[in-house]
């Protein structure tokens, strides 16, 4: 087995026994925490912002690791090399995807978009790959581990939108569309993870999916425009996201357990450079030791409410 293999992929963190209610104290902290640093504050977030929209997480309360700890996802260097590996993919994500983006922005999205606008924020690092932080109307938005919006040839790196190449897999196998279709007709839906993908449908085998060669230079394979268990984020977006957190005063880490060092190697970065360090998440994090605060609150308790607070200040004469 190589080592990309062996990567510990799971990173599970303790959650808490109790909720502790969300008071109006600590809502005011985080707003002084943003009028602090009013334009230079950067926010990096992760699957617990997405959660309302009904997009799963991997490690919350209910994500797919606690629930199923059987559960193990494709990894990069499978879904380059190995057929088997992308029939399983494309097959599982074929059921996902639509839901998926059918998925809109919920109140958090919206508060970080506020806080934009007021000039509070001065860019935002995402770790979701849903695309629901620009939906919303976020504008200096760098996604770290990509976007599941589009597909790129591993040859020629021609890139294609994912809702394109989706039509190109029904065509290819219609009795997987029927399928799918009438699943819609019904009203069922398999349960989805925050990659788009599946369990498999009863009756259908991974081996009979079909899936085509690049329309470009007709030899290479697609894969998604994301970063997947064991890949690398490439550099280009690697040296922005260091240049983000050189270029702020505050970090404010929200909905992540930051189990994925591309993004725990953010707060370490801000850590060393002695930059405030705020944290909201219900449940552990991998950076709360480099924490200068932490909250133990879930997003959507904190973020709607602090844009608010932050929007009626700036209405006060």
């Amino acid at each position: 087995m190589s080592h990309i293999a062996k990567v510990k992929i799971q990173g599970l963190y303790g959650l808490p026994t109790t909720q502790t209610p969300v008071t109006s104290a600590m809502l005011e902290t985080v707003a002084a925490y943003f009028q602090r640093h009013r334009g230079r504050v950067l926010a990096l977030t992760g699957a617990g912002v997405s959660v309302p929209s009904g997009i799963p997480d991997y490690r919350g309360s209910s994500g797919t690791y606690r629930v199923h700890g059987h559960y193990r996802p494709i990894l990069h260097h499978e879904l380059v090399s190995q057929h088997a590996s992308r029939q399983r993919y494309w097959a599982r994500s074929f059921f996902g995807i639509r839901p998926a983006f059918r998925a809109e922005p919920n109140t958090i999205h919206n508060a970080f978009a506020s806080l934009e606008r007021a000039e509070y924020l001065a860019g935002l690092i995402t770790q979701n790959v849903d695309g629901l932080h620009l939906a919303a109307g976020s504008i200096n938005v760098l996604e770290l581990h990509g976007t599941l919006q589009n597909v790129q040839c591993l040859s020629c790196k021609q890139i294609e939108s994912r809702d394109g190449f989706q039509a190109v897999l029904e065509a290819l196998n219609p009795d997987w569309t029927e399928f799918n279709r009438s699943m819609a007709r019904s009203g069922v839906e398999p349960a989805r993870r925050p990659d788009g993908d599946v369990d498999l449908p009863p009756g259908l085998r991974y081996e009979d999916f079909e899936y085509p060669k690049c329309r470009h230079c007709h030899t290479g394979n697609y894969m998604p425009t994301v970063v997947f268990f064991g890949g690398n984020v490439p550099d280009k977006v690697r040296s922005q996201s260091h240049r983000m957190v050189d270029d702020a005063s505050a970090l404010f880490v929200c909905g992540t357990s930051l189990a994925t060092f591309s993004a725990y190697r953010l707060v370490k970065q801000a850590r060393e450079q002695g930059k405030e360090i705020m944290v909201v998440n219900y449940g552990e994090t991998r950076g709360d030791k480099e924490a200068t605060a932490k909250l133990e609150a879930t997003a959507e308790d904190i973020l709607p409410q602090v844009a608010t607070l932050l929007a009626q200040e700036l209405r006060r004469p």
